[in-house]
């Protein structure tokens, strides 16, 4: 079920003393700002969103190998078979910046009168939440583009990583019979079996909005309950029991599957700092946030990634 606007303000208390005369947040500031882009986003409320008490912050997973019992022998050593396999990554923090001018004349003519300050901080943390998501998704440091290019987000990460694998689409939009098929068996097998005797949706399938309405169209074509229910039911719907998730700023051609803790985004809870400022002079009022985060993927192995590859992407043994 959605939240109304009322309601996320009052679940993350963003008012006007979010966009006061300025100044960095206290700590109860921060953790109510993590917790509003928690409630604001339904794909941030399911990731690894972390709090950093630092611009730096590594991030650890561990695996063992399998096949590693061995039969007991009597007066022996009976050495190490098992091996466990360390990942660390690591966020780093870059600082941004969202700056908006507000004019006098619309602080006079809007009809919230005193309330207007508080509209606007819902406002711009909204923003501000809407571009973290799109910078973490769809960022790349090799861009001219001065958004894209302040991070590299996961589809980024994903693609120059050796350790992450990779599905050739070949442009193919049979979503049904090949597309989300290969992403499934490019997964390692292991992590079917660690993740599916709790859940077998921890390992998601993430598309774009109009990836996802082809695929309900394809099933809408068969003669099922479930291709009739595919036309006036809005639900999300799933592959061989894995949810497909759609991504709003998710490129049409990219798709990929994790399991959501393994998207991890880190806010440098300290960097947060707000401003309000009154320019008589130039008869305005300045709004800015600054922030410092960074998104990294945790265990590059349990990821697989879709595209139209053109080069050989087969990850280094």
């Amino acid at each position: 079920m959605s939240l109304d606007n009322r309601t996320l303000v009052s679940k993350a208390s963003i008012d006007s003393s979010a966009l006061g005369s300025g100044g960095a947040m206290n700590t109860e500031q921060q953790r109510q700002f993590m917790t509003f882009m928690k409630d604001y986003s339904v794909f941030f409320k399911r990731t690894d969103v972390i709090n950093m008490s630092s611009t730096t912050r590594y991030l650890d997973s561990l695996s063992v190998n399998k096949r590693a019992l061995r039969a007991q022998v009597e007066d022996d050593d009976n050495p190490a078979s098992g091996t466990a396999d360390h990942k660390r990554r690591k966020l780093t923090a870059e600082g941004v910046i969202m700056p908006y001018n507000v004019t006098f004349q619309y602080m006079k003519e809007n009809i919230e009168g005193r309330n207007v300050n508080t509209t606007l901080a819902k406002l711009f943390s909204q923003q501000f939440v809407n571009d973290s998501l799109d910078l973490a998704i769809n960022g790349d440091t090799d861009s001219n583009d001065n958004f894209l290019s302040i991070n590299d987000g996961w589809v980024k990460l994903a693609k120059k990583d050796t350790l992450t694998h990779k599905f050739d689409t070949e442009g193919s939009e049979d979503f049904l019979g090949k597309v989300f098929d290969g992403l499934l068996t490019a997964m390692p097998s292991k992590y079917f079996q660690l993740f599916q005797e709790e859940d077998k949706n921890l390992l998601t399938i993430f598309c774009s909005h109009q990836v996802n309405r082809k695929y309900k169209q394809q099933l809408q074509q068969r003669n099922t309950a479930l291709g009739d229910s595919m036309i006036i039911d809005g639900r999300h719907v799933t592959y061989d029991g894995h949810e497909i998730f759609p991504l709003g700023f998710l490129p049409d051609n990219i798709i990929f599957l994790a399991p959501f803790e393994n998207l991890a985004y880190g806010v440098f809870g300290q960097s947060l700092h707000s401003y309000h400022q009154v320019v008589p002079r130039k008869t305005r009022h300045e709004f800015t946030l600054l922030a410092d985060f960074d998104m990294e993927i945790v265990n590059p192995d349990a990821f697989v990634i879709a595209d139209n590859f053109t080069v050989d992407t087969t990850p280094t043994p």
